[in-house]
């Protein structure tokens, strides 16, 4: 499925990039909280040219004093640097100019679910990435979600754990540390579930990420060292977090089938292990956006607005 258009999905952590012409999909590790100053020339070393449709979650980044500021900020910037900028609203719209920006900010599933419903009819979307997992009801074409993340974590439309930069203590059942010293990076690395090139974020102690280091820093979370706990432990408790995941995601599967009467779940993102677990879990048909689209699975917000604005006569 071929576009010429690019496709940039703007996070907290992550920019994700789909480029139309050369049909190449990019993670790029920018933590907005940090690195906000430098958006501007990181998004002109992107160097895409023609007409390039854009999401924007990154307005909730501690760098802005609100999500309005942010989204105006990074579409300012967007439309300063690329050819032409089409922006998608809450409302499932593309649009040139942002009119309300409140009604743009944390739209990038809306561009997945609208993309997926030119296809489905009824189903579940759901996306896990390395921050936050999206469960998204769709029912015969129409989209049963909340448009705020506010509300959607309150209905569990939005989970807010995902593969790489959760800290691993929000996920265990145990009396352990709550200080930061490991993250669902190191539990991935740990269990085999990911290499030390997906494993995109910063490590919580500044060191690498080998699976020695990895489980170095979960064993503090314990209070302890590799010294004092084995590796048979270690991949005990970081299998009880990896059950955990699917556990709760498979809850939210179940309870928007019961809801909705919704028995399909399209899934994407790092994250598809486990959203299949999930699934099958929950007792529901599962449909791998990886199998059917490869590499833009882990980008799909942007491949899914590339294709939008081509559909849309936009290009």
């Amino acid at each position: 499925m071929k576009t010429f258009c690019n496709g940039i999905d703007i996070g907290g952590a992550n920019i994700k990039v789909y480029r139309g012409k050369t049909e190449e999909a990019e993670i790029h590790y920018f933590p907005m909280w940090i690195e906000w100053k430098n958006l501007e020339d990181f998004m002109r070393n992107l160097d895409l040219k023609g007409k390039t449709g854009i999401v924007i979650t990154a307005e909730l980044s501690d760098a802005f004093s609100s999500k309005e500021e942010g989204v105006v900020h990074i579409s300012s910037l967007a439309k300063k640097i690329f050819d032409e900028v089409f922006f998608m609203d809450l409302d499932g719209n593309l649009k040139k100019e942002i009119d309300n920006p409140l009604n743009f900010s944390a739209s990038n599933w809306v561009a997945s679910v609208k993309f997926l419903a030119e296809t489905h009819d009824s189903f579940i979307f759901a996306d896990m990435g390395s921050t936050t997992t999206d469960i998204i009801p769709v029912k015969e074409g129409r989209i049963l979600a909340s448009k705020t993340d506010f509300e959607r974590l309150r209905k569990k439309e939005l989970l807010y754990f995902g593969m790489l930069r959760t800290p691993s203590f929000f996920l265990m059942d145990d009396n352990v540390s709550s200080e930061f010293f490991s993250v669902t990076a190191d539990v991935m690395r740990i269990l085999g579930l990911i290499d030390e090139e997906t494993y995109t974020c910063d490590t919580p102690d500044g060191r690498g990420r080998s699976v020695e280091e990895c489980m170095q820093r979960f064993a503090r979370q314990f209070c302890a060292d590799r010294k004092e706990l084995d590796e048979d432990f270690l991949r005990y408790k970081a299998m009880l977090i990896r059950d955990n995941m699917v556990r709760r995601v498979s809850e939210v599967f179940m309870e928007k089938k019961e809801e909705f009467g919704i028995d399909l779940v399209v899934g994407c993102g790092i994250g598809e292990i486990i959203l299949r677990e999930s699934a099958e879990k929950a007792g529901m048909n599962y449909i791998s956006l990886e199998e059917k689209f490869g590499k833009f699975s882990e980008v799909f917000p942007a491949f899914a607005i590339a294709n939008l604005v081509e559909r849309h006569d936009c290009c």
